[in-house]
């Protein structure tokens, strides 16, 4: 998504009266590696151009390219910010603090990525790249705060259907209780007037029988 609307892959060629330049010709040979796809190679050149001279700005910079080009977000804002820093000229400058608001972008650090954007523009107020990424990245920082919202409230339903479900089932358990206890009362009864009446009957057994004279005369 980012490679087609994020305008990050700049780079710098070297120029032919630096051609007998060794930290240029490394600087060279990373940029044809860099766009060959082959990072490994490209990361090798810029370091061997930063041993040569540890402030060249443009090796640091080309450096991040390849960081960001590998979504190594540290290593490259890390390069940018040395660029950034090294950097006297104010065009150049933009293009790393636009690259550093690019590996904040991709790591959905909008607001860092919007303050770097903005210090971009002020270096260079007529980039259209860093204009439209500043606008791409508020309105990304909005649906992402939108949505953040949205779960939130969704969480909090279910969480309130949880509750109501948890409520529900004590209020359930309570009258099962309840229930139990009435069931056992009743049993309890039921067995006590059993009781009672098996003892009336054994008592009424147990009387003698008395025999009567008829007393017909």
């Amino acid at each position: 998504m980012y490679k087609y609307f994020l305008f990050y892959l700049f780079f710098f060629a070297s120029s032919s009266t630096y051609a007998q330049n060794a930290e240029w010709r490394h600087i060279h040979q990373g940029n044809r590696a860099f766009v060959k796809g082959d990072y490994k190679t490209a990361e090798f050149e810029y370091r061997a151009a930063q041993k040569l001279n540890p402030q060249s700005a443009r090796a640091a910079f080309n450096l991040g390219d390849v960081y960001l080009a590998q979504r190594n977000m540290q290593a490259a804002l890390e390069q940018y910010q040395v660029a950034a820093k090294g950097e006297s000229n104010k065009f150049l400058r933009a293009l790393s603090y636009h690259n550093v608001g690019v590996a904040y972008h991709l790591n959905k650090q909008y607001d860092k990525a919007i303050d770097f954007y903005k210090e971009a523009l002020r270096n260079n107020p007529h980039d259209e790249d860093t204009r439209y990424n500043l606008v791409l990245c508020q309105k990304q920082k909005k649906e992402d705060q939108q949505q953040q919202n949205q779960q939130q409230q969704r969480k909090s339903k279910q969480q309130e259907k949880q509750n109501n479900q948890q409520q529900s089932q004590q209020q359930q358990q309570e009258t099962n209780r309840e229930m139990s206890k009435e069931s056992a009362e009743r049993l309890l009864n039921l067995a006590q007037q059993a009781e009672k009446q098996t003892r009336d009957k054994l008592q009424r057994s147990e009387q003698p029988r008395q025999k009567h004279l008829k007393k017909n005369w």
